[in-house]
Order: structure tokens, then C-alpha cells, then sequence
């Protein structure tokens, strides 16, 4: 399994008036979340993109358990579970600065080839990469 976590403090902008994390924000939580799982492996989204491969977002899933407030540490915990074939799918846990759980979650991207726009199976340069987190028989 491929795990990362990651801290993020809630920002005033993110809030309501209550200081309550607006829930659409949980969204950009979660990209934050995977595109430091992948600056973690050495491979930013930008050396992604310049190797041809776009990886837009076909699912996302949302479950609250409880509010962020403005100003908390957040811990979010980024990992994969399956290893991709044309499709690579994300779970995040997301925890306040005590250690409750939050938000979980879950979204899906695809593997584009940059040039067709068609989908694509996982390059083999993340193949080699992501390999060894994984229980491949």
C-alpha cells in the first residue's frame, strides 16, 4: 500500500462566519493531500504532465464526520490501496489537531495521454516507482 500524510492549517478563507471549514474546501484538502504522495516519491504533478500523461478527476466521495475550524492543524492521510491499471483511486483520512477523524474520502483519476486526450494504462516509469509499496505476486 502506498501511504503518505500530510499537515495543512485551516485558513480564515476556507471558513464561514462560524469559523467552520466550508465543506466544498474538504475537496482541495484531498488534492493536497495526493499531490504531496506523489512530490514524496519524486514526482511532481508538473514532471506528470511533461512526461504526457493529465490526470483528471472521474469520481470524488465525501463523508463528514465532524467539522475543521479555523486555525486547526489539519493531518491528512493520502493512500492507495490497489495498485492502477488505467485508473489510480485515492482514500484520505483527514484528522484535527487531537486525532479524531474528521472527513474521509475517496476520488478517482485517469490516466490521459496528453497528446490523444484518450485514456491510457499507468505509464511504466510510475509503474517501476510505485511497484515496491505494493504485494504484486
Amino acid at each position: 500500500m502506498l501511504k503518505h500524510t500530510t499537515k495543512i492549517r485551516v485558513r480564515y478563507g476556507e471558513t464561514d462566519q462560524m469559523g467552520i471549514v466550508n465543506n466544498a474546501v474538504y475537496s482541495r484538502y484531498f488534492e493536497v493531500g495526493r499531490t504531496e504522495l506523489f512530490r514524496n516519491l519524486g514526482l511532481p504533478y508538473s514532471k506528470i504532465e511533461q512526461e504526457g500523461i493529465l490526470l483528471p478527476l472521474s469520481e470524488l466521495h465525501i463523508k463528514y464526520h465532524h467539522p475543521a475550524v479555523y486555525d486547526e492543524e489539519l493531518t491528512i492521510e493520502t493512500y492507495v490501496e490497489e495498485f492502477p491499471t488505467a485508473r489510480i483511486r485515492f482514500k484520505y483520512n483527514i484528522y484535527n489537531e487531537t486525532g479524531k477523524l474528521l472527513v474521509t474520502g475517496e476520488t478517482v483519476l485517469a490516466f490521459l495521454n496528453s497528446q490523444t486526450r484518450r485514456p491510457t494504462r499507468i505509464p511504466q516509469y510510475l509503474v517501476d516507482i510505485i511497484k515496491p509499496y505494493f504485494d504484486l505476486q
